[in-house]
Formats: structure tokens, sequence, C-alpha cells
């Protein structure tokens, strides 16, 4: 029996992302796959068993590992608007390493329920109850709004970090920007977004 090569693997896994990108879940096919990692279906085989068991590292290599840098990050008890800082800047981080990794979990939700539920099972979002805490002490203090919550708070920063990867083709064609341009004009809204989100939670 072949011995597991850690090389190879992560060749499978950074093709398996490429593919999974370009086709979705239900369009990408393992031999797909093999032949962008250049490496035979029986070798990819090998390493994964099924397409679900390669999708599901595919995403704990990149949406669990953000994951683990916010829970860290709140569990460090800093003050909210570093906490919010941090989390845009992992979020942020996350799709400059990874454009095409918004436009792919929209596609991802819109493919079937199945795949929903899937998803939802292979991840543990604890995020939101964690965030309900420092809200709560936060409120108490008087400087965030009685009705905001973890979850809101979460999605406004994952949406306003989301948004213009999703709309990236026009807002480059509209103000003509090159590649490089495009790069400024994501890190200058960094702090955009999160000077929108803290004062966007104040009473």
């Amino acid at each position: 029996m072949p011995k597991i090569d850690h090389d190879t693997k992560q060749k499978i896994l950074l093709a398996a992302e490429k593919v999974f990108h370009r086709n979705g879940f239900k369009g990408t096919r393992t031999n797909q796959i093999a032949e962008e990692a250049g490496i035979s279906r029986t070798m990819l085989h090998y390493y994964f068993r099924t397409k679900e068991s390669l999708f599901k590292e595919v995403l704990e290599g990149t949406i669990a590992i953000v994951f683990v840098h916010m829970k860290r990050m709140i569990g460090q008890q800093t003050d909210l608007e570093t906490l919010v800082g941090g989390i845009v800047d992992v979020i942020s981080d996350l799709f400059e390493a990874k454009p095409g990794l918004p436009n792919f979990v929209i596609n991802l939700f819109n493919e079937s329920e199945e795949l929903i539920h899937f998803l939802a099972g292979s991840q543990e979002d604890t995020i939101p109850a964690q965030l309900d805490a420092i809200l709560r002490n936060e409120k108490q203090k008087g400087v965030v709004a009685e009705n905001v919550r973890g979850e809101d708070l979460i999605l406004h920063i994952y949406s306003l970090c989301s948004f213009p990867y999703l709309a990236m083709n026009y807002i480059k064609a509209k103000e003509n920007r090159d590649d490089e341009a495009m790069k400024a004009f994501f890190r200058q809204r960094r702090d955009n977004i999160k000077g929108f989100v803290i004062n966007g939670i104040r009473p």
C-alpha cells in the first residue's frame, strides 16, 4: 500500500479548491480534480475516498481556519473596537488570498438544500453566541445599542467584506481599475468597514 505523502495530499487539496471554485460542488467530478493535480484517479481515491470527504477537507482548510482565528480573538477579551477590526482583517485576509471564495460559497448555497445541511453540520459556528456575551457587557456600559445581536454583527461584517468580491468585475470595469488598483481598493475598504460597523452598533 502506498505511503501517505503530505506534498501529494496538499497538491490534491489545492487542485480540488480550484476545481470546486470553478465548477461548484455538484459540477465537479473527481477525475477533473485528478487531472488538475496531475495524478491518476486511483491515486486521488487513495487519499480521498469520496468527493464529499475531499470537499469537507477543502472547507476545513479555509473557512474553518477563519473560525478558529475569530474564536481565538474573541477569547482574548480585548475591547470591542479592536475585536471588530481583527475580525474584519481575518476575513479580508482570506478573501484577498482566495478572491473567488465569496462567489463559490454563494453558489454552494444555491446548489441544493442537502448541501446547505452538509455545510451547516460540518462547522461548529459558536461565534454569534460568543459575540452575544461580549455585546451584553458592552450594552451594560451603554456603548452598544440594545437591539444589536452577535448574529447581526458577524453577518454585517461578512456582508461588507464579501460583497465587493461578488461584484469585483463590475467595480473593476466601472472605474477602469487594473489588478493593483483593485488590491489597493480592497485594502482601503478595511478601515472603512471597521468604522462603519463600530458606528453602526453604537446607541
